[in-house]
């Protein structure tokens, strides 16, 4: 299926009309849905683009998409508005603020913890009993425990 792409008049035309339509109607279901066509094939393949070379991560152009209709949905109470409804090229923005998005939410998905303070944190929390040391290990380095009589 091929999608004619709107202008960008209009998608400020859609932009604008989201701000006003506070109740909910089918008319801005339709219109939802041809936004998530359209950045489907104006948003999603840039931000494939960027979050691989970026990242390295492999995304759907669907989820994008609908990501792309958050984003646009609170950017319209942002202070950002306005510069989406005047700049020559609302698509690139739509593409960096999207891009910005996921990749926020990649590293917040993939940040590793379990640093010192954290295994500290819960060996504190754990009833458990540390594990002995091994026969013949002493608590200090280089001592030896057990019946050895060499040691001097």
């Amino acid at each position: 299926m091929n999608t004619p792409l709107w202008s960008d008049d209009q998608f400020r035309s859609f932009f604008a009309t989201l701000r006003s339509d506070l109740c909910g109607s089918d008319r801005d279901d339709d219109d939802r849905d041809r936004f998530l066509a359209q950045a489907r094939v104006r948003v999603a393949p840039a931000v494939q683009q960027r979050l691989l070379a970026d990242i390295g991560a492999t995304t759907d152009p669907g989820g994008i998409a609908r990501v792309a209709l958050d984003v646009v949905e609170d950017q319209a109470w942002s202070r950002r508005r306005s510069w989406l409804l005047v700049t020559t090229d609302p698509w690139t923005l739509v593409v960096d603020l999207v891009t910005r998005e996921i990749r926020s939410s990649y590293r917040s998905a993939t940040r590793r913890n379990g640093g010192k303070r954290d295994l500290d944190g819960i060996a504190r929390a754990s009833g458990r009993l540390a594990l002995p040391p091994p026969d013949g290990i002493g608590d200090g380095p280089g001592e030896r425990t057990g019946d050895d009589d060499t040691a001097s």
